[in-house]
């Protein structure tokens, strides 16, 4: 659970501002998966980060694919990113489990279902606090 936790928070941090799908600062995620306590996670997405998240499609697929073998260990891969408007349906494979991620950006959060019967929301916060 929380190998998919942390790559559904990686692949859906998103939000924007007509064409960005994410926009640097502060966010604040919220995965849900029946039975269990949602689990809600803060973090910093920083300016370099936002404006590859905000690529187009090769952009954005490279750095998904690099940053989920990062934060998984070389666990989970993705296997496709589709862009549509403001909506982004991803595929990721952790060991022989597929999990298909589509989310929907409203300004400065987002709404996310998966396959594997989780949902996930976001909200940027604000800045990040300084270091």
């Amino acid at each position: 659970m929380k190998i998919f936790a942390m790559t559904a928070a990686l692949l859906l941090a998103a939000n924007a501002f007509a064409a960005d799908r994410v926009q640097a600062g502060l966010w604040e995620t919220k995965l849900s998966a029946a039975p269990s306590k949602p689990m809600v996670t803060k973090y910093c997405i920083t300016a370099a980060d936002a404006a590859l998240m905000n690529g187009d499609l090769p952009t954005l697929r490279k750095y998904l694919q690099e940053s989920t073998a990062e934060k998984s260990k070389g666990r989970c891969s993705v296997k496709s990113v589709e862009l549509k408007a403001n909506r982004t349906v991803v595929t990721t494979v952790c060991g022989k489990v597929q999990m298909v991620s589509t989310t929907t950006y409203f300004g400065n959060r987002y709404e996310a279902t998966n396959s594997n019967g989780t949902t996930l929301s976001g909200k940027r916060l604000g800045a990040c606090p300084a270091k």
